[in-house]
Parts: C-alpha cells; structure tokens; sequence
C-alpha cells in the first residue's frame, strides 16, 4: 500500500478545478474506509490526488458531502487552529530527513479553503502550534453537486529536503464529515484504535515521488524565516 506522486514540470493553477490535465493524470486515491477499517458511510466518497513540482508538495481533496460543518465567517488569510472541528481533509507527511521516525509535519484544508499546518515531534505530548509551513489552499464547493473541492501547495523548505524521483517518504490521508449529525473519521490507511486517532505515525505508508528531472539523493532546502 502506498502512494505515488508523479512530478509535473509545470504547476497547475492554484485553484479547485480539477479538472486540468495536470491533475487528471495523477492517480485518485480512495479515502473510502473508517480509522478502524470499515467501509465509509455513503455520501461521503472521497478521492485524494498527489503530485509534485520542483518546489511544492501538492495535495488535491474531491469529498462528497450530505451536510456541510464549516464556519460562516473566516479569513483564509489567517490559520484556523483547531480546523480539525469542522468538516476538513488531512495530510500528514515525515520526510526523509525527520529526526524520529514519530515526528511529522501536519497539514488540513477545508471546504472554505481555510487551514491549519503543525510540526508534530512527538504526537499529543510535543507539538508546534506557531510553525508556519508556508502552504498555501485553493477551495470550492458544489452545492448542487454535493461536492467540494481543496487543493493544498506545500513548499518542500517546510519539509527541511527536497525529493529526489524514486525517493521514499512517508504519509497518511483523512478526512473528518458529517453523516445526519454524526461525524466521521476517514483515512487511507486506518489506524484501528478503540477511539478516533490519526496521529499513529506507524501506520503511515510509502509516500513515492515518481518521474522528475533529478538524480542521487535527497538535499536539504532552506528552512522558512
């Protein structure tokens, strides 16, 4: 089980369309079972895209919906802490040049494009709230359709590294909905605890940059100011 990022030589639009063919030939990803395995509730099929440029880790997120939980006044300008409240998809990523193999960065999106990024050295017991990773999200939602729409563009200085084709970092998909009232705990590869929990780094999976330009091993970047 794993996921491949193949590299685009040039970006998509920082926008919801999909529908581009940047993003048509990057393989979708099923978000289709529970934290505990089970099949997700109708209403909510969901799909993920990865893919790669020279400078960004790209995340794109098509999420049916029944109901919606999102807030009515926001600023996509500022972090929404505590996004994970509220109907969002998420992405958690340790590259190869993390310190601990339970230390990972943390990036969310929502339906209103709102989002919130955290470094997790130690899941629940050392976290960063103040890191700023740099992400920047495009968002749209279909009301007709039932279907929203999150794109999140990452820039590798927030990972410490940039990828090099063939190299193995590691990752984790979930999204959080609603079904009548009741919220949901999706995620590509679940975690099976008694209660809702994304943060188990172990059952993180291969997250395979394909294609590119480059060769040897993965270098470091310039960490943001």
């Amino acid at each position: 089980m794993q996921v491949t990022a193949h590299f685009a030589s040039s970006p998509p639009p920082l926008t919801a369309d999909l529908a581009g063919a940047v993003w048509q030939a990057a393989a979708a990803f099923p978000i289709d079972r529970t934290w505990r395995g089970d099949p997700a509730p109708p209403g909510l099929e969901t799909t993920a895209r990865v893919l790669w440029t020279a400078r960004h880790l790209w995340f794109a997120y098509e999420c049916r919906f029944t109901e919606l939980d999102i807030d009515s006044d926001y600023d996509t300008a500022v972090e929404r802490v505590a996004l994970w409240d509220r109907d969002v998809c998420e992405a958690f990523v340790r590259s190869a040049v993390e310190p601990r193999a339970d230390s990972y960065k943390e990036f969310e999106v929502a339906a209103t494009g709102q989002w919130c990024d955290l470094v997790i050295h130690r899941p629940r017991v050392e976290v960063d709230w103040q890191w700023q990773s740099g992400m920047e999200t495009a968002a749209a939602i279909d009301l007709a359709g039932g279907v929203w729409r999150a794109v999140m563009r990452i820039p590798f200085a927030a990972f410490g590294a940039t990828p090099q084709p063939g190299d193995h970092w590691h990752r984790n998909l979930f999204r959080i909905s609603r079904v009548r009232g009741v919220r949901h705990y999706l995620a590509y590869a679940p975690t099976g605890t008694e209660a809702p929990d994304f943060h188990r780094p172990e059952y993180f999976v291969p997250l395979v940059f394909a294609g590119g330009a480059g060769t040897g091993a993965p270098h470091e970047a310039m960490l943001p100011q």
